[in-house]
């Protein structure tokens, strides 16, 4: 429901002709909508807007600086979106204060042109926790996240050997399309002593997504990269225990309500998973511990903050 004073316009574009509205001229993305007081870019996209409207980004991420996080096209694309932005747009939101740092650190913002604006987890992953897995069907280890070298799948894989060999049962699903540079992965998994134990599930709906999650013996995330972590906050909200990388955005989602390891170190990645499984203790602990700090992020406190950087914004 919109506040009083504000009008909704609903306007499906795909992205591509968002790319190409406004460049001959005749039209801006502002004025298609009937005019604005100020104008969002929510993705990596930037359609033309009318100089006198205030503009503001979401820059989920900076991972296309880094070598080998994305295809050179692609980083090529978004850092000329990002160049753009940068003279266009009045203020930038990010979702972690590592994010902001970048921002700064990385593209020489102002402080005061990023404003942090957490993310949120949906009720719905809260409502699918059980007290524990199905009994009688058979464990399994998830982990989230498109098919690519960022995501870590082939370390992850490895350290599951040693899992796979201390809990003979257990499965690792990992879930998520296949993405660029997956032939690593693929090649991972023809030499794994486990392969069998190992299922790639590709896309999974939303409609499955927290039923997924909240079947799992454990969720592990242990990405080299990220500018947020939501599985991590979804799989606690569903009381599942969580492994993931003891990197800066994952320590700002999870706090001490999951195991930390170093993503580079696949014994530590192994023994995060193992005591997942085996430490009932720490499974109770963890079980208590992920809902109570998934709740600290919600998209009513999200929503606040966006609106606090529009009214600074656009002053």
């Amino acid at each position: 429901r919109a506040p009083a004073g504000t009008r909704l316009t609903a306007w499906p574009v795909p992205s591509r002709l968002m790319d190409l509205l406004g460049t001959t001229g005749a039209l801006s993305a502002d004025r298609a909508v009937g005019g604005c007081d100020l104008f969002h870019h929510t993705d990596y996209v930037l359609p033309e807007v009318s100089p006198r409207t205030p503009q503001v980004m979401t820059l989920h991420d900076l991972a296309f600086l880094r070598n080998g996080w994305h295809t050179a096209r692609d980083a090529y694309s978004l850092s000329r979106i990002v160049a753009r932005a940068r003279r266009r747009c009045a203020g930038f939101l990010v979702p972690s204060a590592r994010t902001a740092r970048d921002c700064v650190e990385r593209l020489g913002l102002a402080e005061d042109r990023v404003f942090v604006t957490p993310l949120g987890v949906e009720q719905r992953f809260f409502a699918a926790a059980r007290s524990e897995p199905d009994a009688g069907a058979r464990p399994y280890l998830l982990a989230l996240g498109t098919v690519e070298p960022r995501k870590n799948h082939v370390r992850l894989m490895r350290a599951f050997e040693s899992v796979a060999a201390k809990v003979p049962d257990v499965e690792l699903h990992i879930a998520g399309p296949w993405g660029w540079r997956f032939e690593e992965v693929r090649a991972a998994h023809a030499r794994s002593k486990v392969r069998d134990r190992i299922r790639f599930l590709g896309h999974v709906p939303d409609d499955r997504l927290a039923t997924t999650i909240a079947g799992a013996a454990g969720v592990c995330y242990v990405s080299l990269f990220e500018g947020f972590g939501l599985p991590v906050l979804e799989a606690m909200a569903a009381g599942v225990p969580v492994v993931t990388s003891d990197i800066d955005p994952m320590r700002e989602v999870a706090g001490n309500s999951a195991v930390l390891v170093d993503p580079y170190d696949v014994d530590a990645i192994a023994d995060g998973l193992s005591s997942l499984l085996l430490d009932e203790a720490l499974r109770r602990r963890l079980r208590q511990l992920g809902p109570a700090r998934a709740r600290t992020f919600d998209w009513a406190t999200c929503a606040t903050a966006t609106l606090a950087a529009y009214e600074a914004l656009a002053a």
